[in-house]
């Protein structure tokens, strides 16, 4: 999680890559940057649905 605070900056996209199979680690380390960020008053969006 701290490699991921340290190199955000204003705009910047976090794009997390997980290999499939047990997923346990990537749900755990979203569980930990979201509350983080939102804390900090970072934003999220997504995507408009296009269709």
């Amino acid at each position: 999680m701290q490699r991921i605070l340290d190199r955000l900056t204003p705009g910047a996209v976090i794009l997390m890559h997980d290999g499939g199979g047990d997923r346990s680690q990537t749900v755990a380390a979203v569980d930990q940057v979201i509350p983080q960020l939102r804390a900090d008053c970072w934003r999220f969006t997504l995507p408009l649905a296009r269709g």
